[in-house]
């Protein structure tokens, strides 16, 4: 792996005063420590580490330019990057650990996916699921590679590749053997019946539209009803009649 160099500087204040001044003039506040070293408060150009996080080369070695050791190396990797909780782009601390060339180190190395898409993909409509993103190994900085390449193009449904199943020249992989790094999988009953659903939707729909005729019926039902009341009607009257000529002959008879 190569080593890249990044511009750094001492720190000549403290405080979040200071901090925040510095990162409006364009340095990254960041911490310096390692083996048998005292920790050292530096400051990084933001411009040149940007950079370097969309070029995707936080995983390297990096030679920190403006610090010298006895031995005239500053060369350290990236343990932790603090980031803002809102806008991401903007970096609030970065901890860098040294190294010395002659002894192992213990880092994260990225794995990428090649020979894609695998035939469980390509010919069975499977689903490639890449669970392990990155793989841990001790080496000497020098042995340290860029990405670690893992060629899933023979995966088939139910196939996949574990941790143990990697080999990393001049390392020892230090995660779990069983770590699941991708696997070929059959679609989730889910993503099957979506589209089942939506042409049951639509024909689940027609029977609805043919059941509107049915709905004059009741406009229909309604009129019988009052054609009905209108036919009672006149009996309603000839009662009422009845019922006048009795009150009349009893109004009579009181005369009388």
């Amino acid at each position: 792996m190569d080593i890249i160099k990044l511009t750094a500087r001492q720190r000549t204040g403290s405080g979040k005063s200071y901090t925040r001044k510095a990162r409006v003039a364009g340095w990254v506040p960041a911490i310096y420590y390692g083996h048998n070293m005292q920790p050292k408060t530096i400051e990084i150009s933001a411009a040149e580490f940007t950079t370097l996080v969309r070029q995707k080369k936080t995983r390297h070695l990096f030679e920190l330019q403006g610090l010298r050791e006895d031995n005239g190396e500053s060369v350290a990797i990236i343990k932790e990057i603090q980031r803002d909780i809102i806008d991401r782009k903007k970096f609030l601390h970065i901890d860098f650990q040294h190294v010395a060339m002659n002894e192992k180190v213990t880092v994260q190395v990225l794995i990428e996916l090649v020979g894609l898409p695998p035939i469980g993909v390509k010919e069975s409509a499977g689903v490639l699921q890449h669970s392990a993103k990155t793989i841990k190994i001790e080496c000497l900085p020098a042995n340290i590679p860029e990405k670690i390449n893992v060629d899933v193009s023979k995966l088939d449904i139910g196939d996949s590749i574990h941790i143990r199943d990697i080999i990393v020249e001049n390392a020892v992989i230090k995660d779990s053997p069983d770590e699941v790094v991708a696997v070929v999988i059959m679609p989730t009953s889910e993503e099957v019946k979506a589209p089942e659903a939506a042409a049951a939707t639509a024909e689940g729909a027609a029977p609805a539209a043919g059941a509107t005729p049915a709905s004059p019926g009741a406009p229909g039902a309604a009129a019988s009803g009052a054609d009905g009341a209108k036919a009672a009607s006149p009996a309603k009257a000839g009662e009422a009649g009845k019922d006048a000529k009795a009150g009349g002959k009893d109004k009579d008879a009181k005369k009388k």
